[in-house]
């Protein structure tokens, strides 16, 4: 189907759509900016790009479009430390450029956000550990 045909069956109704004070929200997996829009829209575009925190690591996937009749191999990811942050953005960024250029800085906004709390939530244990 196409990617236009999908959001306007999920605009409006879907699981992950969030109200509040009168905005529309998406939670949707591979929505870098949580904005309920195609531009953005992790279930209807061909190509996203996802970048999500999981067990102190940064996870960055894609969606393959050659694989998308098969949901559970169309995705591909890479996982990084949070060690090396400019190796990360440079991923991102190269990842982003070829991929789909018009999320880059969306993408990279989300990288910055999540290494900032992973850097905060480590430096916070830290601070814990010495004073116990």
């Amino acid at each position: 189907m196409s990617q236009d045909l999908v959001w306007s069956i999920i605009k409006k109704n879907n699981a992950f759509l969030k109200h509040s004070h009168g905005l529309t929200l998406s939670a949707e997996p591979g929505n870098l900016r949580n904005k309920n829009s195609l531009k953005y829209s992790g279930l209807a575009r061909k190509t996203t790009i996802d970048v999500a925190a999981k067990n102190g690591k940064v996870v960055v996937s894609s969606k393959i479009v050659k694989k998308a009749n098969f949901p559970a191999q169309s995705q591909k990811t890479t996982t990084f430390s949070t060690v090396n942050t400019r190796k990360t953005a440079r991923f991102v960024k190269t990842l982003a450029t070829q991929y789909a250029p018009e999320l880059r800085a969306a993408a990279l906004g989300r990288l910055h956000r999540i290494q900032s709390s992973l850097r905060s939530s480590k430096q916070a244990a830290a601070r814990k550990a010495k004073k116990n």
